[in-house]
């Protein structure tokens, strides 16, 4: 049972990265053989693995084609956004008077190795960005807030590769970062809330204007 269970958690992790990474895009059919003959797995730890991918959005099944990527759609941004803002903005209240200067210097070493990273792979980018924001999570304490801002940060990394194609975008976030670090520096609940919540609403304008680009709402 223990090994069956750790095939369908190898699949849905492989799968899901995929799909994060854009290997598997918007649209792409899903096919159980397939995927099963790729990872030298049974086409049974496949089902199971997309109906648990089905359940958290990331496939739907049409009629007549099966198993395809979800499109991400406007609502898609919005809620996953409103759900962000409320929650990394209430982190910032939670630890902006209690942050140490070690805890500080842990951020700006994730803030350094993004600006490294901006001008040489945006997916990398993306993956310390996410490391930046979950150590912020991470200093509440919280247990269920953690876990919850971790399977946000998975649709996040989905949506910021696109969010940060431009040069422009990534210099922008770079900014908004040194904001977060800074209101922190100076210990201001206020100045931590409104600089996470900017950066957030920033991101999340850029990504809707992309997505009503796309659906030729623009």
């Amino acid at each position: 049972m223990g090994k069956f269970v750790s095939y369908t958690d190898q699949v849905y992790r492989e799968i899901k990265a995929a799909i994060i990474s854009q290997d598997i895009k918007p649209g792409d059919t899903l096919q159980e053989r397939t995927i099963a003959d790729t990872l030298g797995v049974s086409r049974t730890p496949v089902r199971e693995a997309l109906k648990k991918l089905e359940f958290e959005g990331w496939v739907e099944t049409i009629p007549w084609k099966g198993v395809v990527v979800k499109e991400i759609d406007r609502q898609d941004i919005l809620e996953v956004f409103q759900c962000r803002c409320a929650n990394e903005s209430f982190v910032g209240i939670l630890i902006a008077e209690s942050i140490t200067d070690e805890q500080i210097e842990a951020l700006e070493g994730f803030y350094k190795k993004m600006v490294e990273l901006s001008t040489q792979n945006k997916q990398e980018f993306i993956n310390e960005d996410r490391k930046f924001h979950m150590y912020m999570a991470q200093l509440t304490n919280n247990s269920r807030l953690i876990q919850f801002l971790d399977h946000l940060s998975d649709q996040m990394l989905r949506f910021g590769i696109r969010a940060v194609d431009n040069d422009f975008r990534t210099k922008e976030t770079l900014e908004e970062h040194q904001s977060i670090l800074q209101a922190l520096k100076n210990r201001s609940v206020d100045e931590t809330r409104q600089a996470i919540e900017e950066h957030i609403k920033n991101s999340e304008e850029v990504l809707i204007r992309l997505v009503d680009k796309e659906e030729g709402k623009l």
